[in-house]
């Protein structure tokens, strides 16, 4: 195949992924997202390799873009609640911490058991389903009765069956760098960051309804 022929090779996977996206799963996590934010509960997120990158993004999204005029020119109202996020893969010395002292496997568990409770939200972001400190940090907060949120690709691992909810990633690839036991994987990191800007997107729509009678009431 030549370049071109890779090139529309990518992109024609990427359709044939958009048309079978499973949307459902998106509206129910944007439900878990709402009341985690309608009870003041916080977001607790983790992922490995280019999905920890990914999630720094989401991070700044999630933190603050619902929370700012629609033009980005002022921030709303003081006075409307925030949403708690907490970025797991955020600190390089708090990573490497637990690494040296717990070990790979309790990274994400350690940083999470201590202080999960059954208002937050966890989500998890592994290609395969099976990351060990993923799935250890899953069954700490299934434990605290918390949210569960997972998304990964091919059969879904582990996450599929802990998960409250698990978004999978459908379809297969040919395109080079994502075959074999890496199939799929650049669509899966692609529909990662889409998701994300689902989520964060329609947090803003509903912080701005809310907020929008007591702009009404208060002229």
């Amino acid at each position: 195949m030549s370049v071109t022929d890779d090139i529309r090779l990518y992109l024609d996977e990427k359709r044939a992924i958009i048309d079978a996206f499973p949307t459902e799963a998106v509206h129910r996590a944007a439900e878990m997202l709402f009341e985690t934010y309608d009870a003041g509960g916080t977001v607790y997120a983790m992922g490995n390799g280019g999905n920890a990158g990914t999630l720094d993004h989401a991070y700044c999204d999630f933190k603050h873009h619902p929370f700012v005029s629609e033009d980005k020119s002022a921030p709303i109202a003081a006075s409307v609640r925030r949403l708690h996020f907490v970025n797991l893969c955020g600190s390089a010395a708090e990573l490497s911490g637990l690494v040296n002292d717990l070990g790979p496997d309790s990274m994400y568990s350690a940083s999470v058991e201590p202080f999960v409770t059954p208002r937050d939200l966890v989500m998890a972001y592994s290609g395969s389903g099976n990351s060990p400190n993923v799935v250890r940090a899953l069954e700490v907060a299934v434990k605290a009765g918390a949210r569960t949120f997972a998304m990964t690709k091919g059969d879904g691992g582990r996450c599929r069956d802990l998960a409250d909810v698990c978004l999978v990633v459908p379809g297969t690839s040919r395109f080079p760098g994502q075959t074999g036991r890496n199939d799929n994987n650049f669509h899966f990191e692609d529909a990662m960051l889409s998701v994300n800007h689902m989520l964060v997107g329609l947090l803003k729509k509903r912080v701005a309804d809310a907020a929008a009678p007591a702009r009404a009431s208060h002229p």
